[in-house]
């Protein structure tokens, strides 16, 4: 139990003392582009989707 008990101080301390974090402003702009990138790569994979059951419809109804 002691172990564990080291293993969280010594993480509280590496997170608070030896790590360098963004900037806030820096990580307001990377989430934006995060959002952006992931609204956009949803849209593509909706209009392929789109497509391809547009393509099966037709093909089935052939049939």
């Amino acid at each position: 139990m002691n172990n564990f008990i080291q293993y969280i101080k010594e993480s509280f301390d590496e997170l608070s003392n030896h790590i360098t974090w963004i900037s806030r402003e820096e990580a307001q702009k990377s989430t934006v582009v995060v959002a952006v990138f992931t609204i956009i790569f949803a849209i593509a994979v909706a209009a392929i989707d789109k497509v391809f059951q547009t393509g099966l419809d037709e093909f089935f109804k052939i049939f």
